[in-house]
């Protein structure tokens, strides 16, 4: 275990490396930050650091932690279910990426999209959407930091969720989109690099034979020795679904396509998603099976990968997965900041508030939103560990709350002939009986609407099932009942850069002086 001044020193470095680093490239630039630059990275990325940056933003800090305690729970499933689970949906997500830039080159979010697709009542429901999602991912990223700094050094957990956001807050605040891809990429590499040391070093010091033996030994060793585990079946399931809403209905995704070049944005999310895969998978079987195995007392499940890694290589491995950890966060935490400062300049700020806004303004105001969003994430996680809600019922929960944007989101970018009303009902409709499905399901199987009721796997499923096929049935079966056509063709010009639109409106101001 380490000190508690060790966890404030880990905070203190993570901040201020990344934020020297994002200041020293600024002074670097050839060029001056523009709200285009902030918002998009210019849009030229390549695949190379478009993948590096799809693995850096999918390896949150649930990740790491919620991957082995599925290993440390469900056996040699458990690693399965979780990366598979969660490595489908980045791969399917490059269809939707190259039809977004073939039809909207010069989109800033997908809401934007939505707004000019659909009508004012769809871009507000998704827009509700998009918030909850980013808010769901950013507090599950603070969970999870400060569940391994409890763990390791003591810190008291509720100061530590509020630390954690000013760590990927400031270099973000001043660097923007581009500052999220650099970071994202030396997180990728140090997360891989540390990630080897605990494979090789859980194999060396205890060999297949060991583990395997122990966890034929435990009374549940027939669940924990087969892929076909009921219990990793199921959380198998909760996780696919969810998981589809926590990329599709995530700008982050959305606006790493935006951000790369045309070549590259479909290869990406297949480099980034295959390769993303084996982090999780081995974490999960470095850590939460090998735990499991050798009947380390972790007492909480979601713990069991940082004390796994201190129980093989004592304080190294307590700092090696700190490091991984926070590298992990970091990323995260830059890209949904990013995404919803996107949203809100974008959708609410320029779309509502101010339309003739400068870049100079908008840049200004993106910067005021992206450090207010940070500040509040602290103080919102703080309130979940307040109310007793972990980062596994979050996990778990988070596809029945946006999940069912998903397929009305989809089939409005890929299909002329979805609909206003059946993708607003359809998705509105979606998370209300997935809600309710989840709540009566959890009273009648065990006599009670609370945290732990909810929580179970039975509840999660049913919730999340319903979500998605009330919310499907709804969006496509409208459509198919209806002859309504949208023409794609005739809204691709309709997007222009905030930099165009600066150039255009000081030339309507020269002709209006002359």
């Amino acid at each position: 275990m380490l000190s508690t001044s060790t966890g404030y020193l880990i905070l203190f470095i993570f901040g201020s490396f990344f934020t020297i680093l994002t200041i020293v490239m600024q002074r670097r630039r050839k060029t001056a930050m523009t709200a285009e630059q902030f918002s998009t990275a210019g849009r030229n990325v390549g695949v190379g650091l478009a993948s590096a940056s799809i693995i850096a933003a999918w390896t949150w800090a649930a990740t790491l932690m919620m991957s082995s305690s599925t290993g440390f729970q469900y056996g040699i499933s458990g690693p399965y279910w979780y990366a598979a689970g969660a490595c489908i949906q980045v791969l399917l997500f490059a269809i939707v990426a190259i039809h977004l830039k073939r039809k909207a080159p010069k989109a800033h979010t997908f809401l934007e999209f939505i707004g000019k697709r659909f009508d004012k009542k769809n871009h507000k429901l998704m827009m509700v959407f998009a918030l909850m999602t980013n808010i769901i991912v950013t507090s599950m990223v603070i969970l999870g930091g400060a569940i391994a700094l409890n763990s390791l050094t003591g810190m008291n957990i509720y100061i530590a969720a509020f630390l954690i956001p000013l760590t990927f807050t400031i270099y973000t605040m001043i660097g923007g989109l581009k500052a999220s891809f650099i970071a994202d990429y030396l997180n990728t590499v140090m997360i891989f690099v540390i990630l080897t040391i605990f494979a090789a070093a859980v194999y060396i010091q205890f060999g297949v034979q060991t583990v395997y033996e122990g966890l034929r030994s435990l009374p549940e060793s027939q669940q924990m020795l087969t892929m076909a585990s009921i219990p990793g079946l199921l959380f198998g399931m909760i996780n696919i679904i969810g998981n589809f809403g926590t990329v599709f209905v995530d700008q982050s995704y959305w606006q790493r396509a935006i951000a790369s070049k045309d070549s590259a944005a479909s290869k990406a999310y297949i480099y980034g998603g295959i390769a993303w895969f084996s982090i999780p998978f081995a974490i999960a079987t470095f850590l939460g099976v090998t735990a499991a195995g050798l009947g380390l007392n972790v007492g909480d499940p979601d713990a069991s990968a940082p004390l796994m890694a201190a129980h093989v290589l004592g304080t190294v491995g307590s700092i090696l997965f700190l490091v991984m950890l926070f590298m992990a966060v970091m990323s995260t935490g830059a890209a949904e900041l990013t995404a919803i400062t996107n949203i809100i300049v974008t959708d609410i700020y320029r779309k509502s508030i101010n339309p003739l806004a400068s870049s100079a303004k908008t840049l200004k105001v993106s910067r005021i939103v992206t450090l207010s969003f940070g500040l509040a994430m602290g103080v919102f996680s703080v309130l979940l560990f307040s109310i007793g809600i972990g980062l596994g019922f979050v996990y778990m929960a988070m596809g029945i709350f946006v999940s069912g944007a998903v397929i009305p989101l989809t089939i409005g970018l890929l299909w002329k002939r979805a609909t206003n009303n059946g993708c607003f009902w359809g998705a509105l409709l979606g998370m209300v009986s997935g809600v309710t499905v989840w709540n009566v399901s959890a009273y009648v199987m065990h006599g009670a609407i609370n945290v732990e009721s909810l929580g179970h796997l039975h509840s999660m499923l049913f919730g999340n099932l319903t979500v998605f096929i009330v919310s499907g049935v709804i969006s496509i079966g409208h459509a198919l009942m209806t002859n309504e056509q949208f023409d794609f063709e005739a809204m691709k010009d309709s997007f222009k850069s905030f930099d165009d639109e600066q150039e255009e409106l000081i030339v309507v101001a020269k002709k209006e002086v002359v």
